[in-house]
């Protein structure tokens, strides 16, 4: 009897031990332009960044895994938000705000993603071809400018503020999905103007068809964070959350994977875009 009792003992320890060593698991949707697995062909030649290495280390460190689910087109990435299968998003922050109502999320960023200069923030361009007699934004009052479609906010939500802002008036605004369209339309004289983002022309986006001398930046639009890792407070403890941070920030820095093309990640900077504020 002395030794049942002895070994149900020594397999309830065991049970236990394997109970507490077991990992915290988070699904994470990522989208992220510097990813290799999320990147479009159109920056295949920065988009070098991978996170397997960071992510084993904070397996390690914290207990918590990070099970990334990497999506190349941003339509799949909502999809993916709404589905509410993902405990986390790791995008471009917009993307993941504007869906959180909808989604019956509440999304928390808990770090920034800098990108292979150490840059955290993100704007757009509004752009004319070189030759165009346009040379102040002044000048489009009146004029046809192509915008991003709104899932991107610093070249539609941002772009219409600054023009707002200084008092432009066009006298239309199309849209594209991508930047690439938007060049193609000014290259095509289909438009006076066009907003994309400010990584763009040094990504390629148009290298099979234009060169980034073949155009004129007259203005950006207001800098907001690039990329962040944004959790969903809803189904993650605020406990957890800090756990995860505090390992991302000490993973960063001098600390980073060289797989992460840069300092890693950085307390995110503030923002709250008002347009967040106006859904019903």
């Amino acid at each position: 009897m002395r030794q049942i009792i002895h070994s149900l003992i020594l397999a309830g320890l065991a049970l236990l031990a394997g109970c507490a060593s077991k990992p915290t698991v988070l699904k994470i949707a990522v989208n992220d332009i510097y990813c290799t697995d999320t990147a479009c062909f159109c920056v295949h030649d920065v988009a070098a960044r991978g996170y397997i290495k960071t992510l084993d280390k904070i397996k390690t460190e914290t207990g918590i895994e990070l099970q990334f689910a990497y999506f190349t087109e941003p339509y799949q990435l909502e999809e993916a938000i709404l589905s509410s299968q993902y405990d986390g998003v790791l995008s471009k922050p917009w993307t993941a705000l504007r869906l959180q109502r909808e989604a019956g999320a509440s999304f928390l960023r808990i770090v920034d993603v800098l990108d292979p200069n150490n840059n955290q923030w993100l704007s757009g361009i509004v752009i004319v071809p070189a030759d165009s007699p346009i040379q102040s934004l002044a000048e489009l009052n009146g004029k046809h400018i192509y915008l991003g479609q709104a899932d991107a906010y610093e070249k539609h939500q941002a772009a219409k503020r600054l023009f707002e802002l200084k008092g432009i008036k066009p006298s239309k605004i199309s849209t594209h999905a991508s930047c690439s369209e938007n060049i193609g339309v000014l290259l095509d004289e289909e438009a006076d103007a066009a907003v994309i983002s400010d990584y763009a022309l040094s990504a390629d986006c148009a290298v099979d068809f234009a060169n980034p001398e073949d155009f004129r930046t007259l203005e950006h639009t207001e800098a907001i964070p690039l990329t962040s890792l944004m959790l969903d407070m809803n189904k993650v403890s605020k406990k957890k959350s800090a756990r995860l941070k505090h390992a991302l920030l000490s993973l960063s820095g001098d600390h980073a994977d060289e797989s992460l093309l840069s300092s890693g990640f950085i307390d995110p900077a503030p923002w709250n875009p008002p347009e967040l504020e106006e859904q019903p």
